[in-house]
Protein backbone atom coordinates (compact mmCIF):
# COMPACT_ATOMS: atom_id res chain seq x y z
CA UNK A 1 0.00 0.00 0.00
CA UNK A 2 1.25 3.48 -0.85
CA UNK A 3 0.65 6.25 1.70
CA UNK A 4 1.54 9.91 2.00
CA UNK A 5 4.40 10.25 4.47
CA UNK A 6 5.42 13.87 5.02
CA UNK A 7 6.38 13.61 8.69
CA UNK A 8 9.89 12.40 8.02
CA UNK A 9 10.43 15.22 5.50
CA UNK A 10 9.26 17.80 8.03
CA UNK A 11 11.61 16.28 10.61
CA UNK A 12 14.55 16.20 8.21
CA UNK A 13 13.95 19.87 7.34
CA UNK A 14 13.62 20.86 11.00
CA UNK A 15 10.00 21.94 10.58
CA UNK A 16 8.67 21.55 14.11
CA UNK A 17 5.18 22.87 13.38
CA UNK A 18 4.20 21.42 10.00
CA UNK A 19 0.58 22.56 10.21
CA UNK A 20 1.61 26.19 10.66
CA UNK A 21 4.26 25.82 7.97
CA UNK A 22 1.71 24.57 5.45
CA UNK A 23 -0.91 27.22 6.29
CA UNK A 24 1.75 29.95 6.12
CA UNK A 25 2.67 28.66 2.66
CA UNK A 26 -0.83 28.82 1.23
CA UNK A 27 -2.57 25.57 2.17
CA UNK A 28 -6.01 25.85 3.73
CA UNK A 29 -6.29 24.75 7.38
CA UNK A 30 -8.37 21.72 6.34
CA UNK A 31 -5.87 20.63 3.70
CA UNK A 32 -2.93 21.24 6.06
CA UNK A 33 -4.56 19.03 8.70
CA UNK A 34 -5.05 16.22 6.20
CA UNK A 35 -1.51 16.50 4.84
CA UNK A 36 0.09 16.49 8.29
CA UNK A 37 -1.95 13.49 9.43
CA UNK A 38 -1.44 11.65 6.14
CA UNK A 39 -5.18 11.10 6.10
CA UNK A 40 -5.79 11.86 2.43
CA UNK A 41 -7.99 9.97 0.00
CA UNK A 42 -6.59 11.77 -3.01
CA UNK A 43 -3.91 14.36 -3.62
CA UNK A 44 -4.13 17.05 -6.26
CA UNK A 45 -1.13 17.33 -8.59
CA UNK A 46 -1.03 21.02 -7.68
CA UNK A 47 -0.40 20.05 -4.04
CA UNK A 48 2.29 17.53 -4.94
CA UNK A 49 4.05 20.20 -6.98
CA UNK A 50 3.76 22.79 -4.22
CA UNK A 51 4.98 20.38 -1.53
CA UNK A 52 7.92 19.27 -3.66
CA UNK A 53 8.98 22.89 -4.08
CA UNK A 54 8.47 23.82 -0.42
CA UNK A 55 10.28 20.74 0.91
CA UNK A 56 12.89 20.65 -1.88
CA UNK A 57 12.16 17.01 -2.65
CA UNK A 58 10.75 14.76 -5.34
CA UNK A 59 7.25 13.27 -5.33
CA UNK A 60 8.86 9.89 -4.56
CA UNK A 61 10.18 11.35 -1.30
CA UNK A 62 6.63 12.12 -0.15
CA UNK A 63 5.27 8.60 -0.37
CA UNK A 64 5.98 5.37 1.43
CA UNK A 65 5.20 1.85 0.27
CA UNK A 66 4.55 -1.13 2.47
CA UNK A 67 4.19 -4.44 0.64
CA UNK A 68 0.73 -5.98 0.89
CA UNK A 69 2.20 -9.46 1.12
CA UNK A 70 5.54 -11.20 1.49
CA UNK A 71 5.32 -12.13 -2.19
CA UNK A 72 5.35 -8.41 -3.06
CA UNK A 73 8.40 -7.74 -0.90
CA UNK A 74 10.97 -8.86 -3.43
CA UNK A 75 14.11 -6.95 -4.48
CA UNK A 76 12.98 -6.49 -8.08
CA UNK A 77 9.58 -4.99 -7.18
CA UNK A 78 9.38 -1.52 -8.79
CA UNK A 79 8.01 0.06 -5.59
CA UNK A 80 11.03 -0.95 -3.48
CA UNK A 81 12.34 2.60 -3.96
CA UNK A 82 9.41 3.82 -1.84
CA UNK A 83 10.20 1.58 1.15
CA UNK A 84 11.56 3.72 3.95
CA UNK A 85 14.17 3.07 6.54
CA UNK A 86 15.00 5.06 9.63
CA UNK A 87 13.73 8.63 9.83
CA UNK A 88 16.24 11.37 10.52
CA UNK A 89 15.66 14.50 12.55
CA UNK A 90 18.55 16.63 11.39
CA UNK A 91 18.15 19.33 14.04
CA UNK A 92 18.20 16.76 16.84
CA UNK A 93 21.13 14.89 15.27
CA UNK A 94 23.15 18.10 14.99
CA UNK A 95 22.37 19.08 18.59
CA UNK A 96 23.97 15.84 19.77
CA UNK A 97 27.12 16.02 17.64
CA UNK A 98 30.39 17.39 19.02
CA UNK A 99 31.41 20.69 17.40
CA UNK A 100 34.32 19.12 15.49
CA UNK A 101 31.96 16.63 13.82
CA UNK A 102 29.57 19.46 12.89
CA UNK A 103 32.50 21.31 11.32
CA UNK A 104 33.43 18.19 9.32
CA UNK A 105 29.83 17.81 8.23
CA UNK A 106 29.77 21.47 7.15
CA UNK A 107 32.87 20.87 5.01
CA UNK A 108 31.20 17.85 3.38
CA UNK A 109 28.02 19.81 2.70
CA UNK A 110 30.01 22.72 1.29
CA UNK A 111 31.81 20.37 -1.11
CA UNK A 112 28.44 19.04 -2.37
CA UNK A 113 27.31 22.44 -3.68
Amino acid sequence: MIVLSLGRLFNARGIGKPYGFLVKNGFTPTTATKLVSGNVEYLRLEYIDKLANLLNCTPNDMFEWTPDSEADDRPDHPLQVLKRGVDINLAETLRNLPYQRIKELGDIIHSMK
